[in-house]
């Protein structure tokens, strides 16, 4: 019995530290959002100001990256047709596969974007996207965007 509660707890910790240094380590993060907290989630707020009124959302996000900055293949800062900031990912071929895939098995679910760690955005997964490509967008100006973009291809190049 000693050994197994021994056993149980070296691979909670080592669980525990890989879940921790993978977060800590990375620059960009795709993982579901949850409803309600759980051990499973950690809690993340983004503070928005929208017309001088500040909006706070909470996201309990699940601890499990779904993708990471290994699945990029580059980013580009832009604007959108209302000239808010953006950024374009595109994925590498099997990042591409994973977010399809995720983005398949995952409808009418949030999907946190992930950061720098912060949540840039968490959009509700309408459909499977396929083709290689998302958006980023959010409560960032032009040269945040590539600021972003250019840490995002820096992360991309170090794989």
């Amino acid at each position: 019995m000693r050994k197994y509660f021994i056993a149980s707890l070296a691979t909670l910790a080592l669980s525990t530290f890989i879940t921790l240094t993978a977060s800590a380590g990375s620059i960009f993060q795709m993982r579901l959002v949850e409803d309600h907290p759980s051990d499973g989630t950690e809690q993340m707020t983004v503070v928005t100001t929208n017309n001088q009124q500040v909006l706070t959302h909470v996201y309990y996000v699940d601890k499990a990256v779904l993708l990471d900055q290994t699945a990029l293949k580059s980013a580009k800062a832009g604007t959108d047709k209302r000239g808010y900031a953006k950024i374009d990912v595109t994925f590498t071929e099997a990042g591409a596969k994973s977010f399809a895939d995720i983005t398949r098995e995952n409808l009418n679910k949030q999907l946190a974007i992930i950061v720098d760690g912060q949540v840039r955005e968490a959009p509700r997964i309408a459909s499977e996207i396929s083709g290689g490509k998302a958006v980023i967008t959010g409560s960032f100006s032009k040269q945040e965007a590539k600021d972003l973009a250019k840490k995002l291809n820096e992360a991309a190049k170090k794989k």
